[in-house]
């Protein structure tokens, strides 16, 4: 079980490498506020569908229904998720970051997109989630951020806390594979590189995943594998790998660049069978 202390400082860290990193990431990523990958799934013909493509899988959660349903990201980056979703369908959205700066820059993209009314984002935990979000969630959400917790257990805690009975809870993340092996040198230092740089504190195989969130009231019923539809060693990918090799050399640091290595590193491991990159769709009983 991760202590209070070190749960903490982990959410320090995280906290420090998005305000440090939040303006590189808006202004050299390619999904503009958001910052998440693309995957370009089935019927995916245009880079922008491929940045969204996550959101409109996590459209297709929501209860056909409810006239509002209440969604909850739980690690909303820049809000863009929700902006997306509330855009496209009549909901309340809450998102919570761990970075005020992302928070700050979050509430001046909801503004200029007219949807204040409906949206919010703020600064916030997700392993303390605000008690005016206990109970009120159709569908909770984290999109590469449950891979940041310092405390699994406890983000299964707080997700189930968050979700109404019957809520949905998706993760979209990077999780081991069952053929994953630290068995050479070079292996062992690429997760080591990945973990660090991409602040990894939870890193686990699916079955893991099913047996924990079960011990909350968690139930997995569906396990999308979105691995073969990402974009691994594009050009730009290449050239980073090249930067990076000349950079071994010179031993640079800094948090972004940390993030560079962590990101090659992953590049490797998602290539080499060590992780999968998935969509875990689990639901509250009762």
């Amino acid at each position: 079980m991760t202590s209070q202390a070190d749960a903490a400082a982990g959410a320090e860290r995280v906290r420090r490498y998005y305000d440090n990193n939040a303006a590189a990431f808006e202004r050299l990523g390619q999904g503009g506020a958001s910052i998440h990958r693309a995957v370009w799934g089935p019927g995916v013909a245009t880079r922008a569908q491929a940045f969204h493509h996550v959101d409109e899988l996590l459209l297709d959660t929501l209860p056909p229904d409810l006239a509002r349903p209440s969604v909850v990201d739980l690690g909303c980056g820049l809000g863009a998720s929700l902006l997306y979703l509330a855009a496209r369908t009549d909901l309340t959205g809450e998102g919570i970051t761990i970075s005020p700066l992302q928070a700050a820059r979050a509430a001046e993209l909801i503004a200029e997109a007219g949807l204040d009314s409906r949206v919010r984002c703020r600064e916030g935990n997700y392993l303390a989630v605000p008690d005016d979000l206990a109970g009120t969630a159709d569908l909770a959400f984290s999109i590469e951020a449950f891979i940041h917790s310092p405390d699994a257990d406890g983000y299964f805690r707080e997700a189930a806390r968050t979700l109404r009975p019957g809520g949905r809870l998706v993760i979209c993340d990077d999780f081991l594979t069952s053929a994953a092996t630290h068995d050479s040198p070079r292996a062992a230092r690429r997760m080591a590189e990945f973990r660090t740089g991409w602040h990894v504190g939870s890193l686990l195989t699916v079955g893991q995943v099913r047996t924990m969130a079960a011990g909350h009231g968690l139930e997995l019923v569906r396990d999308l594998d979105l691995t073969p539809y990402l974009e691994l060693r594009r050009p730009r990918d290449r050239a980073i790998s090249a930067l990076l090799a000349a950079g071994r050399v010179f031993r640079p640091s800094g948090l972004y660049w940390q993030s560079l290595v962590g990101g090659d590193a992953l590049q490797w491991a998602l290539i080499h069978d060590q992780l999968s990159y998935r969509f875990l769709e689990l639901r509250r009983r009762g």
